[in-house]
């Protein structure tokens, strides 16, 4: 028989017995579990490995007929393609964008070329820029405009939409077959039609801020609701211009025409390109001073309220009305493009300040029109367009437009004074522009109904505005500019704007 403290003696050996058992038990299957997965990883992740190929290669495999395929062998470093290495590359490091660097490709028809060529008149710069104008036929190059190119063969592409044209599939692979004239020192192609018209200087400031050895995929959305939610909210309309950069280019050209023929329903080129980019996994990048112009009528609303951007382009120029009073359209586009040149950055800009004695409030537009209003309206108000204008559809409710829009002003006492550009030009570093009383319908009602007429044509008859030149990276940090009313004399009325100056207004309605 055992004693007690036999038992115990027994019991502390039984148990350490049995803690080094359970200790060499928990090693092992660390261990083995610790194999099974060098093992698991070494089988899926190691060069060379099938175990995909044979999922892909199964009848029905969905993806089969897509471009994204496994990698059948690993690459070494040297066997990576360059792009991978382009940022290593000064000529695609970011914010050294020369215009020649950027090419053109303008989408055209031969039946609209002979009248919308003068469009691209207005921007075309022929001893800088590159580009071409694609067109479903050949027809004589002219000098002051970029060269003609035809078009490839599309008659192999289905195309099944009811409502569209085929010509969309021509379109789409413009910039594919850009890409594919192997021009030497490219770092941008930019889509665009052949009724768009570029502020050029501006374009090229914004596509300096992106490094173009990434992929982008840059333009704007439509101005039209009802356009946006039938093609996209994420796509970029190639009337306002689409930017896309050398690698994307490349990647695309290598893709597309597969692309293409998963396609055939929908409408036109520009949803086609952004389904293939969308495979490419390439997100639009938005830049809200490229504008698809889904408008009609008089486009005052829209230039008279532009954002706090660089204005890059406009388009459907054919189906608003003249731009300036007492010109047509093509002079009024003139016109304006003279303003565009003197003063790129600051082109279509919006300053406000205030008259508080005479309680009047002033709207500056660079380069377009001086809108006097007979009230005090704050900035809030201001930066909205005023719907002078309808959707695509001949709609002009506010839910039919994607930015911020106000009513039109039927009051005609509340109706603001308009002063349009008569002259600008360069004064040093300086811009100097003239603005005319623009003659209303309403100026004889004005003058014998309204309690007080803001500006009689007896007290100004033209605003000078004095415009101080602006930062040139305001476009990373915008802010709106600061502007102050000077002095009356003979009839002219002045105004001077600027970048406003540390602890300052943009307006002096802070004030009120």
């Amino acid at each position: 028989m055992f004693n007690h403290e036999e038992y115990r003696v027994l019991g502390r050996q039984r148990n350490t017995r049995w803690r080094q058992s359970r200790s060499g038990t928990a090693i092992v299957v660390f261990a083995v579990l610790l194999l099974a997965i060098t093992a698991w990883i070494s089988i899926v992740f190691w060069p060379g490995s099938y175990c995909f190929h044979k999922t892909e290669n199964s009848q029905g495999n969905p993806i089969s007929s897509f471009p994204w395929q496994p990698f059948e062998n690993a690459q070494s470093e040297t066997d990576i393609p360059n792009t991978v290495f382009a940022h290593l590359n000064p000529r695609f490091s970011r914010g050294s964008l020369n215009i020649n660097q950027v090419v053109f490709g303008i989408a055209g028809s031969v039946q609209l070329w002979p009248k919308r060529k003068e469009f691209v008149k207005l921007w075309w710069r022929p001893d800088e820029m590159r580009g071409h104008v694609w067109l479903e036929e050949k027809v004589s190059d002219e000098d002051n405009l970029p060269p003609i190119r035809v078009s490839e063969d599309i008659s192999r592409f289905s195309y099944t939409n009811p409502d569209g044209h085929p010509s969309g599939v021509r379109i789409a692979r413009i910039i594919q077959e850009s890409f594919g004239l192997g021009l030497p020192d490219v770092k941008w192609f930019v889509l665009a039609d052949d009724d768009t018209v570029f502020n050029v200087d501006n374009l090229i400031s914004v596509l300096s801020k992106y490094n173009p050895s990434e992929m982008y995929y840059i333009g704007s959305a439509s101005e039209s609701h009802s356009a946006n939610t039938y093609f996209s909210h994420s796509m970029a309309y190639g009337g306002g211009g689409i930017a896309i950069s050398y690698p994307l280019a490349e990647e695309l050209s290598n893709m597309q025409d597969e692309c293409l023929e998963r396609y055939p329903q929908l409408f036109g080129s520009d949803d086609r390109l952004h389904a293939c980019i969308s495979e490419l996994g390439v997100p639009l990048t938005r830049e809200p001073g490229f504008h698809q112009w889904d408008i009609r009528g008089n486009a005052h609303g829209l230039l008279a309220a532009h954002p706090v951007v660089p204005f890059v382009s406009f388009h459907h120029v054919e189906t608003i009305n003249p731009i300036f009073p007492q010109h047509n359209s093509l002079d009024g586009l003139k016109h304006l493009m003279k303003a565009m040149r003197t003063d790129p950055s600051g082109f279509l800009q919006q300053s406000i300040c205030y008259d508080h004695k005479r309680w009047l409030t002033f709207s500056i537009s660079n380069g377009y029109v001086v809108q006097v209003f007979p009230q005090i309206i704050l900035p809030r108000e201001l930066e909205r367009s005023e719907r002078t204008f309808t959707a695509w559809n001949k709609l002009d409710t506010s839910v039919e437009f994607d930015f911020d829009t106000r009513p039109p002003q039927r009051l005609f006492c509340k109706k603001p004074l308009l002063f349009f550009l008569e002259d600008i030009q360069k004064a040093g570093n300086m811009t100097l522009s003239t603005y005319k009383r623009g003659i209303q319908r309403d100026n004889l009602k004005r003058a014998s109904y309204c309690f007080s007429w803001a500006l009689s044509p007896y007290e100004v008859q033209n605003i000078q505005v004095v415009s101080r030149p602006m930062n040139e990276r305001w476009h990373s940090v915008p802010r709106r500019q600061c502007c102050q009313l000077a002095e009356t004399k003979n009839k002219v009325l002045g105004l001077t704007v600027g970048p406003c100056e540390e602890g300052s207004i943009s307006s002096s309605s802070a004030t009120l």
